[in-house]
Formats: C-alpha cells, sequence, structure tokens
C-alpha cells in the first residue's frame, strides 16, 4: 500500500531538517496539551475506555467517551 504525504499529496521522501524540526515543534506542543489535561484532571477513565472498545461491533455501541467535566474550584 503506498502512502501519501496529506501536504503535498506526493508520496513521502527523506525528512528534510526543516521539516523534522516543524514536526519536532508540533509534537512538542501536542505533550504540553497533554500534560496541561493531565494536571488539570482532564482524564478519561480506562474503564470507560475499555466498555467502549469491546461494545464496538456489537448491537450495543457505547458513544466515545470523553473527559468529565473539571470539577469547580473551591
Amino acid at each position: 500500500m503506498d502512502t501519501v504525504n496529506p501536504d503535498s499529496g506526493q508520496p513521502p521522501g527523506p525528512e528534510t531538517e526543516a521539516e523534522r524540526q516543524r514536526r519536532y515543534a508540533r509534537e512538542a506542543a501536542m505533550i504540553a496539551e497533554a500534560d496541561a489535561d493531565i494536571a488539570a484532571g482532564r482524564l478519561v477513565d480506562e474503564a470507560d475506555v475499555d466498555a467502549w472498545i469491546d461494545s464496538i461491533g456489537t448491537n450495543r455501541e457505547l458513544p466515545v467517551p470523553y473527559a468529565k467535566a473539571e470539577p469547580e474550584s473551591q
């Protein structure tokens, strides 16, 4: 199966240094966002994810689980 670069529509070639740096910056931003979500308690319960996965392809598929609302600051 051929893969295509979603930005150019062309098959991927070697990653240039500039592309690598942009990818590193995107990945660092995504990791920082995930770290902030964890620190703020925005997590999806593992049991909810497991139940959702187990329901896929059944007659009783569950909706995709999302993080619970953040608790209010006291």
